[in-house]
């Protein structure tokens, strides 16, 4: 019988952990809301404790399971299997992710941050598997990007290749945690996205549907507040998306550029607001590419939903099979 793997998932809003194959099945996953745990040592714990009762519940042994895949927030150093100063995540700076897992669950481990995870989910996986010159955005609470090329993992001599989310778009903009102004990711990352919608409500005098839609209480405006006051053409909502798609035109035309992809895959918040999202996309994005990278391009929404986060670890443990090609 094939072995199977487990993928675990750091995340800024959940950590996951999932037991499938190599061929992306999925058997069985757990998952806990990252703020329930304080900082990375009892994170471990929580991930330890998630897999051993998976392996309980699918009557399975350690003799099943052939390798582990963990994807975590960048920047993280590979070779020494930490995550540095995720900007998103509190308490997990400079934590040993892959020697603490190691030890508990010993197993062959591949760790990566999560946009380059899911970069490979997508060329093992997803819609465009097998693509060789491929970009994932991730879209999600914060902005990162995954880049295949020639069929490989882009990694970087730092293992810093494909942290877009950190590209500054403008100097005069908005101070980043990473203590850098302007980065793609403040204006782009959806928790940023989120905190400035709030804050223009607290500073216009207009009613909006956006606050009507989040109960009158601007602290729990969120993207599905923005999207149905979207749907209904309120002046604040259309402002403030006009906004986030010109940025995030301006910095899919810098990959364009730089990368010139067949294929570049969106994220969460593409998955959920397509329709509002990539005709703004095509009306923009002339402003900031050439034609020739622009029409070899194939602006999409990723078709593994929020199956990726699993299949995100299940890629790296997959990636094992092929030594240092992606490990």
């Amino acid at each position: 019988m094939d072995k199977k793997c487990i993928g675990v998932d750091i995340g800024g809003t959940k950590i996951s952990v999932c037991i499938g194959e190599k061929s992306g099945k999925v058997y069985a996953s757990k998952r806990i809301a990252t703020a329930s745990v304080s900082g990375w040592q009892e994170g471990i714990r929580a991930i330890c404790s998630m897999a051993f009762d998976l392996l309980k519940d699918l009557d399975l042994s350690s003799k099943d399971i052939g390798g582990m895949g963990i994807s975590a927030p960048g920047p993280v150093s590979v070779k020494e299997g930490k995550l540095l100063t995720p900007p998103n995540l509190s308490g997990w700076e400079n934590a040993p992710v892959k020697d603490a897992l190691k030890r508990a669950l010993p197993y062959p481990v591949s760790f990566n941050n999560d946009a380059n995870a899911q970069a490979l989910a997508e060329y093992y996986f997803g819609e465009y598997k097998g693509t060789k010159e491929l970009t994932y955005l991730t879209c999600s609470t914060g902005m990162g990007a995954g880049i295949i090329t020639q069929g490989r993992l882009l990694q970087g001599a730092s293992d810093t290749g494909g942290e877009v989310g950190h590209f500054v778009l403008d100097i005069q903009g908005p101070l980043c945690p990473c203590k850098q102004s302007g980065c793609f990711e403040m204006y782009c990352g959806g928790a940023n996205f989120r905190r400035r919608v709030q804050e223009a409500l607290q500073r216009s005098s207009r009613p909006s549907r956006i606050l009507e839609e989040a109960g009158g209480k601007i602290a729990d405006v969120d993207l599905i507040h923005i999207e149905r006051a979207l749907l209904q053409k309120d002046p604040l909502a259309e402002e403030m998306w006009e906004e986030f798609t010109t940025r995030l035109a301006q910095g899919i035309g810098t990959i364009l550029m730089i990368l010139n992809p067949e294929v570049v895959l969106l994220g969460t918040i593409a998955q959920h607001m397509k329709d509002l999202l990539l005709p703004k996309l095509e009306e923009k994005l002339p402003r900031y590419s050439w034609s020739m990278p622009r029409k070899a391009a194939k602006i999409a929404v990723s078709s593994l939903g929020e199956k990726i986060s699993e299949l995100a670890g299940i890629a790296l443990a997959k990636s094992l099979d092929f030594g240092k090609k992606h490990a």
